[in-house]
């Protein structure tokens, strides 16, 4: 078996980039909102990088993107990273083997991912704590998959852009 070269400087940059989109979204996505679905596209870093690059790369952004998640104050302390982390591993694994590396694979990693998310936040927060109804919650994460999954070419195209840059080193 070989080993994987990382490429820390790629890496850096994928993580600066989720910093800035976090930033953004934190401070203006509260703002915005279509049909009542708020815009979350964190995850898709974690989907693009484990898609266009494997599991060590999904792993490396899963751990940021759930440290941003905490940084953030988004529901359960330390779920988030672990989440992440095991989502970007099987991901990462997937498109070695099933997955080609292309934007419907993306949107549907995507959308997965808000759906398990979406399952996780339910089952161990609002539920215990807050008794939400599962439909309701349900609707809204559904529709929040498919906005995530309609808008994530917003993080595919400067992923991938990243990812072709450091290809050939």
């Amino acid at each position: 078996m070989q080993r994987e070269q990382v490429s820390i400087p790629k890496n850096l940059l994928y993580i600066l980039l989720a910093v800035v989109y976090f930033a953004l979204q934190s401070s203006w996505g509260r703002y915005f909102s279509v049909r009542g679905f708020h815009i979350d596209l964190l995850p898709c870093f974690v989907a693009a990088a484990a898609l266009l690059d494997g599991p060590v790369e999904g792993v490396i952004m899963g751990v940021a993107v759930g440290v941003l998640y905490d940084l953030g104050f988004v529901g359960i302390d330390g779920v988030y990273p672990i989440f992440f982390l095991l989502f970007g591993f099987i991901a990462g694994s997937l498109s070695r083997l099933t997955l080609s590396r292309n934007y419907v694979s993306m949107m549907m990693l995507s959308a997965g991912e808000m759906i398990l998310i979406g399952l996780l936040r339910y089952f161990c927060y609002l539920l215990p704590m807050h008794g939400a109804s599962f439909g309701l919650v349900m609707q809204q994460v559904f529709g929040g998959a498919v906005l995530t999954a309609a808008l994530s070419f917003l993080v595919y195209a400067p992923v991938k852009k990243i990812s072709k840059k450091f290809e050939s080193r």
